[in-house]
């Protein structure tokens, strides 16, 4: 007899990733396996389904989930805390950059700008495969948290291009 499998879809943030467990698996094994992908340490973490928490030694079989379904990630916030990201780009080395989770992207900008000189206006910055857009969103919105991969796309204006 096959496992039941469960998509997770993980609401909460500007990203929405989607995570596979078996129904014999717990939810601290789910809130694991979200530490592994979203680098948000499970002492953090809060899942509610249906305005219910979810508590880590149940089963997930112990809900009324369907294949796929939505639990909303809450995180206790740090928001004083500085710490490292790893910021990559394609053009560029990799660089680590303190920030704290309450920045906004525009902020993570202006470091960017200081740091490979390039405007604010040519920097687009990824997290999870998710674009970060709006200048005005704290990096905890994308899951930015301490370890945390951005990606820095580099738009390079050359005399003539416009």
């Amino acid at each position: 007899m096959m496992e039941d499998i469960i998509t997770f879809e993980i609401m909460g943030g500007e990203v929405v990733p989607e995570i596979q467990m078996p129904s014999s698996a717990t939810i601290l094994d789910l809130k694991l396996k979200i530490q592994e992908d979203l680098d948000v340490k499970v002492k953090r973490q809060t899942l509610r389904f249906h305005h219910i928490n979810l508590s880590d030694e149940d089963l997930i079989s112990d809900y009324a989930f369907d294949s796929l379904t939505s639990v909303y990630l809450s995180v206790v916030p740090e928001p004083e805390k500085e710490f490292f990201i790893a910021l990559k780009s394609r053009t560029r080395p990799t660089a680590n950059v303190r920030v704290k989770e309450s920045y906004k992207v525009k902020e993570l900008k202006s470091k960017i700008k200081k740091l490979w000189g390039i405007e604010k206006k040519n920097i687009s910055l990824f997290r999870l495969w998710e674009r970060m857009d709006d200048d005005d969103d704290f990096l905890y919105s994308y899951y930015v948290y301490e370890g945390s991969e951005v990606f820095a796309e580099i738009r390079i204006n050359h005399p003539g291009n416009y």
